[in-house]
């Protein structure tokens, strides 16, 4: 068994099969999609479950993986707690006597099922928007950053064709001006 290889070496092909899927691609829509994938998932409440979840949809939407990761780190151990106060609280002012006309019940299993509904309401207003805009922004950053690298390539290959025909025009020594 060669260096790096699983068991049985079938290392190569889940590596291969994840390159295939587009998880592994580094190019401009599988990275975009990975950010919105990412995004959407790191604005979500479930941490301990976003690796699977992000990996999952990137083999089913052909996302970049290492995108979606870098990206789902917008929510971290700091930053969860007032995240998900905030889900709760836009989810209870735009959602909360809908959400409360759902759930008649007055006990502690009622006012739960309300916050989870409030808080995962909040998550999706949210969540939904920031990921159609990283994927957005991602293809447009990507098409502005080709574009000036396109035109930075064909700007010095026209330089490099001014200067060729520059030096092949030089006159020649003195001699042949004397005759």
């Amino acid at each position: 068994m060669a260096s790096g290889e699983g068991p049985a070496g079938r290392s190569h092909r889940i590596r291969r099969w994840l390159h295939d899927s587009g998880c592994l691609t580094f190019k401009r829509e599988p990275i975009a999609r990975g950010i919105g994938i990412g995004l959407l998932i790191g604005f979500t409440p479930t941490v301990g479950f976003q690796t699977v979840m992000m990996l999952g949809a990137c083999l089913w939407l052909r996302g970049n993986f290492p995108a979606a990761f870098a990206m789902s780190w917008v929510s971290n151990p700091f930053t969860l707690p007032p995240m998900i106060y905030a889900y709760y609280q836009l989810g209870d002012w735009l959602f909360g006597s809908w959400v409360k006309s759902r759930f008649v019940g007055t006990g502690g299993i009622d006012e739960a099922m309300i916050g989870v509904v409030n808080t995962a309401l909040g998550c999706a207003l949210i969540a939904i928007p920031m990921a159609l805009i990283g994927y957005f922004a991602s293809l447009g950053i990507s098409e502005v950053w080709n574009r000036r690298r396109h035109a930075a390539r064909e700007e010095r290959r026209a330089s490099a064709r001014r200067s060729r025909a520059a030096t092949t025009e030089a006159p020649s020594s003195g001699r042949d001006n004397k005759r």
